[in-house]
This record gives structure tokens, C-alpha cells and sequence, in this order.
């Protein structure tokens, strides 16, 4: 957690020393899946493009490039999860629509 603010998370995939992209804690557990579900179908969509190209189409650092972007994506989805888990222990109402 943030030192500053305990409720703000810092996301794994943060690179360095200093954590720039944070997630509130404090969300309800709705927001906090909502999230997480963009981010797991875009990594989804994004390894399914990817299944379907020839390997011809691709060069060795096009399929670097789109691992690592899958890769953040599931980070930061598995860190909203956990966010979720921890607002419904709370018992954190649900978001008002």
C-alpha cells in the first residue's frame, strides 16, 4: 500500500522505484470487478488475434510486444481481483447505478 494514502494499491506491473499507477482500495467491489473484467477481455481479444495469425505475420518482436501487453493487462487484472476479494470482505455495498 501507499504510504501516503494506505487505501491506494500500487498495481504490480509499476516499473522503478516510485509506484505511478495506483487502484483505490476503497472502491466497491462492483467498480473494482468491472475493472478487472476489461482488462481480462482485453487481454483475451487480444491473445486471440494473436492465435489466429500465421506465424509468417508476425515478427519475433511483434509477438514480444503483444505477450507483454497481455501481460500487464493480466497483472492489473489479478491486482483489481484482489482489491474485489478484499471489498467484499468489507462487505462494501455494492455501486449505485
Amino acid at each position: 500500500m501507499h504510504k501516503d494514502t494506505p487505501h491506494l494499491i500500487p498495481l504490480t506491473g509499476n516499473a522503478g522505484k516510485t509506484a505511478v499507477l495506483l487502484l483505490d482500495g476503497n472502491c466497491s467491489y462492483d467498480d473494482l470487478q468491472d475493472c478487472a473484467d476489461v482488462r481480462l477481455h482485453a487481454a483475451k481479444h487480444l491473445l486471440r488475434g494473436l492465435s489466429l495469425m500465421e506465424s509468417s505475420d508476425a515478427g519475433g518482436r511483434d509477438l514480444q510486444h503483444v505477450a507483454h501487453a497481455a501481460a500487464l493487462l493480466l497483472e492489473d487484472a489479478c491486482d483489481l481481483l484482489a482489491a474485489a476479494r478484499q471489498a467484499a470482505r468489507r462487505g462494501f455495498p455494492p455501486a449505485l447505478s
